[in-house]
Order: structure tokens, then C-alpha cells, then sequence
């Protein structure tokens, strides 16, 4: 089984026991109405997300190109996920995104509310590995960001095509060879 494989697998997993989880807590039709329902508002959220998906992705450049530690986790990220394709960061963003935004989001936000359900998100992220230290303070952040915009819009379909874009062009810049040789220290 290829990384991608796994990787996708734990998120298609993710995603089921928080489906599951989320029929538990909110019945089948708020489930279904905040999955499937078609969204009342369109203009706002998509702006939105094209908004905060730039700022994001932009902010993640700069930090890599001014604070050691990001880029030193971009080279790891290189270095572990090297070789992914196009399509193959696709699907990891996808999947990470829906997995993360039913369990997190469609679920937890419900039990805990905006705050608890980031500060866990952000212990969700936290490495193995001492120079990704940012990185659980970065999910922390966006659990706040992607809980607003599941509160304000009543739909997971917008934190879900939020989440799964960072994570695309994030992947996408971190996997660049240029950038993953930028600090090897």
C-alpha cells in the first residue's frame, strides 16, 4: 500500500467515525442538512475561502522563507512525502479535509464549542518531530478560522473546500524542490 493509500485510508476512517459521530449528536436530518442541504449563501463563503486560502498559503511562504523552523519543516515535509503527484496531493488534501472537518467541525465544535474544538485540533497537530513546533499553533488558528466559517454558513461543504485547498497549495509549495532546499539545517 502506497503513503497516499494510507494516508487517505486514516482520513476516509477519520471521516467515517465522524459522520458517525455526528449522526449520534445531531440526528440524521441536521446531518444531512449541514452536508448535503443545498447552501443558502454562495458569493460570501467562496470569497471567503479564495481570500483566506491566499492569505494562508502566502503567509506560509514568507514564514518559510524568514523563520528557520517552518523551513526546516518544509524540508521534512519534502523529505517524507517527496514525490507525491499532482493528483496525489489532491486526494490527501480532500481527504484530510473532509476527514478532519466531519470529526473536528461537524462534531466536536457541536460537543465543545469554537474554542475547545480548535485548542484540540491544534494538539491534533502536534509533531513528533521538535522543528514542526509551529505547526500545532498554525491548526489552532485555522480551527478558529474553519469553526467561523462553519458557524456563519451552517454548511461543512465551505471549511471542508477551505481546509482541502490549504492543504493543497501548502503541499504544493512545500514540495517544491526549491523550497524544501531552502534550510537544511
Amino acid at each position: 500500500m502506497t503513503r497516499i493509500a494510507i494516508a487517505c485510508s486514516f482520513y476516509a476512517a477519520m471521516a467515517v467515525i465522524g459522520l458517525l459521530l455526528m449522526l449520534w449528536r445531531l440526528g440524521a436530518a441536521e446531518t444531512v442538512a449541514v452536508l448535503f442541504a443545498p447552501p443558502q449563501q454562495w458569493a460570501g463563503p467562496i470569497g471567503f475561502i479564495v481570500l483566506a486560502t491566499a492569505a494562508t498559503h502566502w503567509s506560509s511562504r514568507f514564514l518559510a522563507a524568514r523563520w528557520d523552523s517552518v523551513a526546516r519543516s518544509a524540508y521534512e515535509i519534502r523529505r517524507y512525502l517527496g514525490g507525491l503527484t499532482h493528483r496525489d496531493i489532491a486526494f490527501l488534501a480532500l481527504f484530510s479535509g473532509i476527514g478532519e472537518e466531519l470529526l473536528f467541525r461537524g462534531w466536536l465544535l457541536n460537543e465543545t464549542g469554537l474554542i475547545f474544538s480548535s485548542v484540540l485540533f491544534g494538539l491534533a497537530h502536534v509533531p513528533l518531530n521538535r522543528d514542526w513546533l509551529f505547526w500545532p499553533v498554525f491548526a489552532f488558528a485555522m480551527g478558529l478560522v474553519l469553526g467561523w466559517l462553519y458557524l456563519w454558513s451552517g454548511h461543512l461543504l465551505w471549511p471542508i473546500l477551505l481546509h482541502a485547498a490549504i492543504n493543497y497549495w501548502n503541499l504544493r509549495y512545500f514540495l517544491r524542490e526549491d523550497t524544501a532546499k531552502c534550510r537544511k539545517s
